[in-house]
């Protein structure tokens, strides 16, 4: 009898190894999502209400049990506050699901809902009123359309996705930062995800027109932050940002030129920005065709920065990896 205990305890131990490998497996599979270190992600910050924010993938735990991520800067942590996660807990920052929540009835009508209401986005575009959007209205928007248990209603991302179109053809009359807790707690009652978030961030003042990014700007690159391990580890160095390494002129004839101090001059034409290509921002943009090194760059308004001017954003446009900026009055 005991001989049998004693095999019983053996192939109790051996099924419950079995069972933790195979956990164990299941975690580490989720890691098959190739993030990179230095990519843009999202993570849930709460489950209720479902708050998901930007972050930056730097690596996966020795074990690939969990993810390390770094979240965004803050007036605490000037780099961003570095912290282990779970897998199912970080995202691709295209990755928003539509889910509806268990329990809403597909067949109601959702709270406020008008015939109006029952447009599509891209048939509300005339709809969105004049001048700078303010907080209020921003959360007086929301707040009408989803009411007062927003995660009930299944058109919520949809009514997130009008609002950010809004934000983009309006602008903001003031800047947005996580830091203003006030704001964004209120706002993460509706889910404060990026693609409210980056809108936000993207859209302060006017929308530019294409004509104000005509003329001569002065540049300066900035180079990438940059993730990297020394004795198990890991280490950032920070955006490097260096002035006077050429100039940009864009002319309304559809031409440009561009005197680059570290790579070969280049000119040629330029064409519109699409709507797809401008992603969270509003107002004009273009995209010089076959520009410095050969590939395509997207100029857009710099509307996050604090300087005093005018300052233009350039971008690699298939990557937005490689990084310039120019001020107002360079010499053609």
């Amino acid at each position: 009898m005991r001989t049998q205990t004693n095999w019983q305890r053996i192939g109790s131990l051996v099924l419950m190894t079995i069972a933790l490998l195979f956990i164990v497996d299941t975690q580490a599979s989720a890691q098959k999502k190739d993030y990179k270190p230095g990519e843009k992600i999202e993570y849930k910050s709460s489950g209720y209400p479902e708050i998901w924010e930007e972050a930056t993938f730097v690596r996966a735990t020795p074990d690939g049990s969990q993810p390390i991520i770094r979240q965004m800067p803050n007036e605490f942590h000037k780099d961003g506050f570095q912290r282990a996660a779970s897998w199912a807990d970080i995202r691709a920052v295209s990755a928003k699901p539509n889910k509806v929540p268990v329990g809403t009835n597909q067949n109601e009508n959702p709270v406020n809902a008008t015939g109006a209401d029952n447009r599509t986005t891209s048939e509300k575009t005339n709809d969105f009123g004049s001048g700078l959007m303010t907080q209020a209205e921003v959360l007086s928007f929301l707040e009408t359309k989803l009411g007062d248990k927003p995660f009930q209603n299944p058109r919520r991302e949809e009514i997130k996705k009008e609002v950010a179109e809004m934000i983009k053809a309006r602008g903001l009359d003031f800047r947005f930062s996580s830091s203003d807790t006030a704001f964004y707690n209120k706002l993460a009652k509706y889910g404060a995800t990026s693609d409210i978030t980056f809108p936000l961030r993207d859209n302060y003042g006017v929308p530019p027109k294409q004509d104000w990014l005509m003329g001569a700007w002065k540049l300066g690159k900035i180079g990438a932050a940059v993730d990297y391990v020394r004795n198990n580890r890991v280490y950032r160095q920070g955006e490097i940002a260096v002035g006077n390494v050429g100039t940009l002129t864009l002319n309304a004839n559809g031409t440009y030129v561009w005197k680059s101090a570290t790579a070969q001059s280049t000119n040629g034409k330029w064409r519109e920005a699409t709507k797809e290509e401008m992603k969270s921002q509003g107002g004009d943009g273009i995209v010089l065709l076959k520009a410095k090194t050969g590939y395509d760059w997207i100029v857009t308004k710099d509307r996050q920065t604090k300087l005093t001017g005018e300052w233009i954003s350039i971008s690699e446009l298939g990557t937005r990896q490689i990084n310039e900026y120019g001020s107002r009055g360079g010499k053609k």
